[in-house]
């Protein structure tokens, strides 16, 4: 048999076999040949095809195939064995499987030998139609290829594998990435609220000092200014009597000593007469006028009045122009056009310090600017909505708009080191805020810049 399938040519004389394959080896070494004989009654087959077809000795060969390729019209030896150089196609009439696979005639024997393989395009296949690797003869190209299939499938289980490790590491990233943005996020909003707080405890500290160290100058002042203010009163009424007293003594008594005319030429008693009441009423006035400078200043200290509380907002801007009058003495004309306000219900230490803010930077901005009439115009008016306007305004040189979006700022100031803690509008409009208000910048290059606050009147209680 094996001399059949050695290389030879036709001017080669055929070597004599010296050794032959016995029936049970030539069945292991080619599992899917058969031998038919010429009324294609099937003699010998593969160990595989004896599994696949149990009675595939002994039958005929259009009961277990079916000649696919070539097209042969009647299927008999003689038409076989004429394309036999051919590529058959048999179909298994068993199961799915397909041979492919050559038909070489056996002249002696007047048999016809099929030596072929599965037709198989991937590694499932072999399950459907009952085959298994191992079934392969080593040399076959049809488990050659299946090999390749398998390790196809392999590296392609191998990389399908390392891709989705390869996702999970870069989801991983995208997560470990995501959780560092937002912790960076984190950190900013930590540290912007960190920079407010500071703020606040900074200026907090600073009113809380400014207001213990104007309650304590208005507390000092107070009680010798009541004292003088009231004696004042008697001292005007002794005063009058003392004068009517020597106008008496000058109608009853005309006629005086030369001692006591001299006295009262020296003394110039003509016009010590006519001095005194404006001497004293001139005392008057200026004890009412520390009277109210110290009642202005209690009034923007107002440290007994932490909570909220129904107030003239009047009186607190007045005060902070009081508290701010050696910078406004110096040139600069304050305008108050006040409208009909309510009291309003707020937290009035803390609007107090708001004004304070405004009016004293509008104050620097037209100390150092060079214009012949500076001027601030302060308006309060009420709309029907119940909100309250107080507008400031100075006719400085007014803010750019890079600076102006950063005015609110902490820590952002153009003032000179030393000058200015930049906490003044940032603390500014957390005030607002608190008071359920808003705060708007109006300025222009060259003609002045106008803060314009709006509060309600009575603040809305927050669930």
């Amino acid at each position: 048999m094996m001399s059949s399938l050695s290389s030879t040519t036709p001017t080669e004389p055929l070597m004599q076999p010296q050794f032959t394959l016995s029936p049970q080896l030539l069945a292991k070494a080619f599992p899917f040949h058969f031998v038919f004989k010429g009324d294609r009654t099937i003699v010998q087959s593969g160990e595989v095809l004896q599994r696949l077809i149990p009675d595939i000795i002994g039958a005929q060969l259009d009961k277990c195939f079916q000649i696919q390729r070539p097209i042969i019209q009647t299927a008999d030896f003689a038409a076989i064995t004429r394309q036999s150089n051919s590529i058959f196609m048999l179909k298994s009439l068993h199961s799915e499987m397909t041979l492919r696979g050559q038909m070489m005639p056996i002249e002696d024997c007047g048999a016809i030998f099929f030596l072929g393989s599965p037709v198989v395009t991937e590694i499932s296949q072999l399950n459907q139609i009952g085959i298994k690797l191992k079934d392969f003869a080593i040399h076959d190209s049809a488990a050659d290829f299946l090999f390749l299939l398998q390790a196809k499938g392999r590296l392609m289980d191998e990389l399908a594998e390392r891709e989705l490790k390869l996702k999970d590491t870069l989801r991983g990233k995208e997560e470990i990435a995501l959780l560092a943005e937002a912790r960076a996020r984190d950190v900013e909003q930590a540290l912007e609220n960190l920079q407010k707080t500071q703020a606040q405890l900074i200026q907090a500290e600073k009113m809380s000092g400014l207001g213990q160290m104007v309650a304590g100058i208005a507390h000092e002042i107070n009680n010798p200014v009541n004292f003088i203010n009231g004696n004042l009163t008697y001292t005007d009424k002794y005063v009058q009597d003392l004068l009517t007293l020597v106008e008496l003594y000058q109608q009853y008594f005309p006629q005086a000593s030369p001692e006591i005319i001299d006295f009262m030429e020296e003394m110039d008693l003509e016009f010590v007469l006519s001095d005194l009441p404006r001497l004293v009423a001139s005392m008057q006035m200026g004890s009412c006028r520390i009277r109210d400078i110290v009642l202005s200043l209690r009034n923007f200290s107002r440290l007994d009045e932490a909570e909220q509380k129904d107030v003239d907002l009047h009186e607190g801007i007045d005060s902070t122009l009081l508290i701010l009058n050696h910078k406004l003495k110096q040139g600069i004309e304050v305008v108050q056009e006040y409208g009909d306000l309510p009291k309003v219900l707020c937290y009035p230490a803390q609007l107090n310090q708001l004004f304070m803010n405004i009016i004293s930077n509008a104050a620097d901005a037209l100390l150092e600017a060079d214009i012949k009439s500076k001027q601030i115009v302060i308006q309060t008016s009420v709309d029907d909505s119940k909100q309250v306007y107080i507008r400031i305004q100075d006719n400085g040189h007014g803010i750019s708009p890079e600076i102006k979006e950063k005015i609110f700022n902490p820590f952002f100031t153009t003032k000179p080191a030393g000058k200015g803690t930049g906490l003044g509008l940032s603390i500014s409009q957390q005030i607002i805020e608190k008071h359920q208000g808003t705060i708007e910048v109006v300025s222009e290059l060259g003609k002045g810049t106008e803060f314009v606050i709006k509060i309600p009147i009575s603040l809305v209680a927050k669930a």
